[in-house]
C-alpha cells in the first residue's frame, strides 16, 4: 500500500492542529515582566523544536495575517535565542547576563526572521481557504500551481534580503529595511528591552 494512502484528510488535520498549538507557543508573550509565556523563552532557545523551527513550521500551518498579529513576538523570540546561545552555549533556564551585546551577535537571528517575513510575502496571493487542513493545504495547492510565480518572487525576495536586511548595521536600520518601524516603540533600545522583559 503506498505511503500516501495511509495519511488521510484526517490524519493530515490532526497533525495540521498539533503543529497549530506548537506554533502558538513561538506567539505566546506575557507582556513586560515576564508573566505568562516568557519564562520559557530562555530554556527553549536550545531546544530542536525551539523558536527557530517553529518560525519555520508557521510558514506551513499559520495564514500571512496571523504571523503578521505575532511577528514582532516572535522576532523577540529570535533575538533571545541569539543572546542565549551567545551568553550560555551550554544552555540555561535563566539569563544571568542580560547585557545587550554587539549587532553581529543577533544579526543571523534577524536575517532568519527577514527571511521568514519574505516567504510570507511570497505566499500573499495564496488564496483563504475555508476547507478542512486550511491554510496549509491551500499554500500546498498554490505551491503546486505556482511555481512560475514562486520563482520570481524568490528572485526579488534574494534582492530584498541582499540590498536592504543584509546591509543593515544595527538594529533600528534593520527595522527599517524590514517595514516593522512603526510597529516597535524604541527600536533604539528594543534588544534591552527584551532581554529586560525575561524573568
Amino acid at each position: 500500500m503506498p505511503f500516501t494512502a495511509l495519511v488521510t484528510p484526517a490524519r493530515r488535520t490532526r497533525a495540521v492542529s498539533r503543529e497549530e498549538k506548537a506554533v502558538e507557543a513561538l506567539f505566546a508573550d506575557g507582556g513586560a515582566g515576564g508573566a505568562g509565556g516568557r519564562e520559557r523563552w530562555v530554556e527553549s532557545s536550545f531546544e530542536v523544536e525551539g523558536p527557530l523551527y517553529l518560525a519555520v513550521m508557521a510558514l506551513h500551518v499559520v495564514p500571512p495575517e496571523r504571523w503578521r498579529r505575532h511577528r514582532v513576538t516572535a522576532l523577540r523570540r529570535l533575538l533571545v535565542v541569539a543572546h542565549a546561545r551567545h551568553v550560555a552555549p551550554g544552555g540555561v533556564a535563566r539569563l544571568a547576563d542580560k547585557t545587550e551585546k554587539d549587532y553581529s551577535i543577533y544579526k543571523h537571528a534577524l536575517l532568519f526572521w527577514g527571511m521568514v517575513e519574505l516567504l510570507y510575502a511570497m505566499f500573499k496571493k495564496v488564496p483563504p481557504s475555508t476547507a478542512e487542513g486550511g491554510w496549509s493545504f491551500a499554500l500546498a495547492e498554490f505551491v503546486r500551481q505556482g511555481d512560475v510565480a514562486l520563482l520570481e518572487a524568490s528572485e526579488r525576495a534574494l534582492r530584498t534580503l541582499q540590498d536592504h536586511l543584509m546591509v543593515a548595521h544595527n538594529f533600528p536600520a534593520f527595522a527599517r529595511a524590514a517595514g516593522i518601524l512603526e510597529e516597535i516603540e524604541n527600536p533604539d533600545t528594543f534588544i534591552q528591552d527584551t532581554l529586560n522583559s525575561l524573568p
